[in-house]
């Protein structure tokens, strides 16, 4: 689109300066006549023979001097309207700047509120890794204490067994009660530890996923500021060349203007000048 409006532009540029070549040939050209008659207005003076004839001559050239006076004066109406037509684009392009300006605005708070949603989940990861590590250390001490219970109870036995005689039949029960039951309980330790463990590792990965969709969408807003900074800056640059082709154009079109004035009475006094001679 940006293309297709620059060779829009570009074409009604060439057009505009064809336009106006045209029109300062006709300047030059009627400049030249107006010259031409001033000099046989002069010779007219000194001699009044044929004065009749001349004059029609001079009305004929005079009418033909006004219509393209006339036709410079279309001209510069076209001029007029092509002025009009790129403040109308002017006007578009600045409503344009105005939306990227906006959408720049959005982004911007877009990209400060995902900066925040990216620290909340970088801080919630180190909370959560600082508990799994606690946890990870409580089970340790856990275990080792477990573990010198059961030495402790074992040696408890040992001791008991050698300052109470029992049976062989009731210490070999009791030997095999004990162990499994300190079996039994370091297994549930086990599996309580695992299952903390578990749970705090299955939160810290959706964590650690939604870290990463923090990211991404950050990197998003990153992409969608830069675009739209490249698209202001763009714009930008297309309004401050069209604001310089429309002040070229008004400038020319003034001055055009005062031209065709000062044509326009210079003929009304030669012909007033000439009616008065005859």
């Amino acid at each position: 689109c940006a293309l297709l409006s620059d060779a829009l532009e570009k074409q009604q540029m060439l057009n505009l300066n064809r336009r106006l070549e045209t029109y300062l040939n006709r300047v030059k050209l009627l400049e030249e006549e107006n010259e031409q008659l001033a000099n046989e207005i002069k010779a007219l003076r000194h001699n009044n023979q044929g004065a009749l004839t001349r004059r029609r001559g001079l009305e004929e050239e005079l009418q033909q001097a006004r219509l393209e006076v006339d036709a410079v004066w279309r001209e510069r109406v076209l001029t007029e309207l092509e002025v009009e037509k790129m403040n109308e684009e002017l006007q578009a392009l600045e409503l344009q700047r105005q939306r990227e300006a906006q959408a720049k605005v959005i982004v911007k708070s877009k990209l400060e509120q995902s900066r925040k949603e990216l620290q909340e989940e970088e801080r919630a990861q180190i909370w959560l890794r600082e508990k799994v590590n606690q946890l990870e250390h409580e089970m340790g001490l856990l275990i080792q204490t477990h573990e010198e219970e059961v030495a402790h109870l074992e040696a408890t036995v040992i001791q008991s067994n050698a300052t109470m005689p029992l049976t062989r039949a009731k210490r070999a029960n009791q030997t095999p009660d004990l162990l499994r039951m300190g079996h039994e309980f370091s297994q549930r330790a086990t599996r309580a530890w695992q299952e903390a463990a578990g749970a705090y590792q299955g939160q810290l990965a959706r964590l650690e996923e939604s870290l990463d969709q923090a990211r991404s969408r950050l990197n998003h807003v990153y992409q969608e500021k830069h675009e739209s900074q490249l698209k202001l800056q763009t714009l930008e640059k297309e309004i401050a060349s069209s604001q310089d082709v429309r002040l070229n154009l008004e400038k020319t079109v003034a001055q055009r203007r005062e031209e065709h004035y000062q044509e326009i009475q210079h003929l009304q006094v030669i012909y007033s000048f000439e009616v008065s001679e005859n």
